[in-house]
């Protein structure tokens, strides 16, 4: 076995010792909150460069953190759904 699958197998190994373990389906919700707040983070480095206004930074941070919190409002993360 190669060193990354040991690692993979070592980090999600279910020995309870963890709130959460292992992965799970991101919707399309999530990915894009996500994906704005990354944005969000390119623009508040990029505003004085881009001649933006730093809100525009500060809303689509605010925007990509809403919907990642509505895109994962209802899921718990138990790997037995």
């Amino acid at each position: 076995m190669s060193f990354l699958s040991e690692l993979r197998q070592r980090v999600n190994r279910d020995d309870g010792k963890h709130f959460q373990i292992g992965n799970r389906a991101i919707g399309w919700v999530e990915s894009v909150g996500l994906l704005s707040l990354i944005c969000g983070i390119l623009l508040w480095q990029l505003h004085s460069e881009i001649g933006l206004n730093g809100m525009w930074a500060a809303g689509a941070g605010t925007l990509g953190i809403l919907l990642s919190i509505l895109g994962n409002a209802g899921k718990n993360g138990s790997p037995d759904k």
